[in-house]
C-alpha cells in the first residue's frame, strides 16, 4: 500500500532545479555574463572574487536561484508529509477500529478470568497472553486560568512558579552596563546579507 501512494506522487522535475542535459541552452545568467566560478576539478590560477557590479550582479542571482530550490524543496516535502499522514491514518482506521471493537469484547472475559486468580493479572490462551494492566491516574486542564485561580486561593502549593531568565534584562547588562555574567555568551550584531529580486520590467 505505500509503495502504491508513494509511486502515486508527483515526480516531475521542479520549474526551478537545473535539469537541463548536455547540449541544451546555458542559462539566462550564463548568457549575461560571461565568467564562471573555478570548479574544484581544474581550480584557476586566481580565486573568484566579486570585484565588479556585473560579478556581484552574478553571485547574487545565483543566491536567489539556490534560495528559490530549497524553499521549493521544503515545500516538497511538507507536501509529501502531509500526504504520507493522511495515508497512514486512513490506512490504519479500519484495523483501530477492530481493534478497539474485538477489545471491548475480549476485555469482559479476561476481568472475570483473572478475577478467579489470587495474583497474576494474566491468562495464557492459545494465541496470546493477555494481560491487564493498571494505567497511571491522569488529569486534564480543560481550564487553566480557572483552576489556577481556585488553586492559588485555596492550595497554592498545587501552583508552581517556573523561573527564567530575561534575555532583555541580561541583554542590556552586558551590551549597556558591561558586566559579565558567567554561564552567559554574548556576541554583537552583525550586518547579515539579504538579497530580493529585482523587480521586473
Amino acid at each position: 500500500m505505500l509503495a502504491t501512494i508513494v509511486d502515486a506522487l508527483p515526480t516531475a522535475p521542479l520549474a526551478l532545479v537545473d535539469t537541463a542535459e548536455p547540449g541544451s541552452l546555458p542559462s539566462l545568467s550564463n548568457v549575461l555574463f560571461d565568467f564562471t566560478i573555478p570548479s574544484a576539478e581544474a581550480p584557476a590560477a586566481e580565486p573568484f572574487t566579486v570585484d565588479s557590479l556585473s560579478k556581484a550582479s552574478w553571485v547574487a542571482s545565483r543566491i536567489l536561484e539556490a534560495q528559490a530550490r530549497t524553499a521549493q524543496r521544503s515545500e516538497l516535502a511538507r507536501s509529501y508529509k502531509a500526504r504520507i499522514d493522511a495515508w497512514l491514518s486512513d490506512a490504519n482506521a479500519a484495523d483501530i477500529d477492530s481493534i478497539e471493537y474485538l477489545s471491548s469484547l475480549l476485555k469482559p472475559w479476561v476481568e472475570a478470568e483473572v478475577a478467579k486468580q489470587r495474583r497474576s493479572r494474566s491468562v495464557l490462551l492459545p494465541t496470546a497472553t493477555a494481560q491487564l494492566r493498571k494505567l497511571p491516574d491522569r488529569v486534564d486542564i480543560l481550564d487553566a486560568p480557572t483552576a489556577l485561580g481556585y488553586l492559588k486561593a485555596n492550595h497554592p502549593e498545587a501552583v508552581i512558579v517556573r523561573e527564567d531568565i530575561s534575555k532583555t534584562a541580561v541583554r542590556s547588562l552586558i551590551f549597556t552596563e558591561g558586566e559579565a555574567i558567567p554561564g552567559v555568551e554574548a556576541q554583537l550584531g552583525h550586518d547579515e546579507l539579504y538579497l530580493r529580486p529585482a523587480a521586473q520590467a
